[in-house]
């Protein structure tokens, strides 16, 4: 038994480096604590919301009031041009279907003319006028064939240029509903959209950037649960909620009475521990082998 028999290297033709260096092989990057969205911060900007009427949808997410009105007008222009261009598709297959219909009565009247003249002249026709008959028959017997084997040979022999099918465009009914940018399953309108009042904590001198704190405890969140309290728009951890809150459904800053959907959840904010995040991610390549 030799020394490497154990050692797979007989399968492996390139270097680690090698592939890398062409391209080869699944990416993978790993995010850092910089990659990751800080709570408090526009989902869609991706700015401290700092003084720019904060708002959350539904389902959770914070965006600055500028940035979400002007991409629900994108998406109200995008809908309406789509509804447009669904008009004109569906006119469009209304006028091809009156245009089949009119051609299949034309071929048809057609039919019955050519019918009733070779009827009136095949009473007592000269011979010349009997031969011409023959002969305009056979034609319209060959083209009849021609036709049918240019049909066949478009169903079977699709490759050549002349007997290359065209798909017809189709075009489906367009959503006529404006979307969560963040969550496309969830239908957000301008009325779902919740003010929120951030308590934002002065910069430290070590530290630079502010972060948002507890209304209750003035405690600093990062990337606890956090909930919002709908009435008051006041920003309280979610430990708050079970001891402070729940026992009698009131906003302990303003006293407003709360029900059991005036408590949402926002979304979390990032960290580069991958317990928490997703801080992973994967380009698939072909492999090199």
């Amino acid at each position: 038994m030799s020394r490497h028999s154990k050692n797979a290297t007989a399968t492996t033709h390139f270097t680690y480096h090698e592939r890398q260096a062409a391209g080869h092989g699944t990416l993978k990057r790993r995010f850092g604590r910089d990659a990751q969205l800080p709570f408090g911060f526009c989902s869609l900007c991706l700015a401290r919301t700092d003084g720019k009427e904060p708002l959350a949808s539904p389902s959770g997410y914070v965006f600055c009031k500028e940035c979400i009105y002007a991409n629900l007008l994108a998406q109200k222009r995008t809908i309406q041009e789509n509804l447009a261009a669904y008009e004109r598709f569906c006119e469009k297959q209304e006028q091809d279907a009156q245009d089949a219909a009119r051609a299949r009565e034309q071929t048809q009247l057609q039919q019955l003319l050519e019918a009733r003249s070779t009827m009136a002249a095949s009473a007592a026709p000269p011979r010349d006028e009997r031969d011409a008959i023959a002969a305009k028959l056979r034609e319209k017997v060959d083209r009849t064939t021609d036709d049918a084997k240019r049909e066949a040979m478009k169903r079977t022999s699709f490759w050549i240029p002349d007997c290359t099918p065209t798909a017809d465009a189709k075009l489906d009914k367009p959503d006529t509903k404006t979307r969560d940018p963040m969550s496309p399953q969830a239908e957000l309108k301008l009325k779902h959209l919740m003010p929120i009042k951030f308590d934002w904590a002065p910069a430290d001198g070590d530290k630079k950037e502010r972060h948002v704190t507890c209304a209750v405890t003035k405690k600093a969140i990062t990337h606890q649960p956090a909930v919002l309290l709908r009435p008051s728009g006041h920003v309280v951890l979610e430990s708050c909620v079970k001891d402070m809150i729940q026992p009698t459904m009131t906003c302990p800053i303003s006293g407003l009475k709360l029900r059991k959907k005036d408590i949402v959840r926002l979304q979390a904010g990032g960290t580069g521990f991958s317990a928490h995040s997703n801080v992973e991610a994967k380009k698939y390549r072909p492999t090199m082998t």
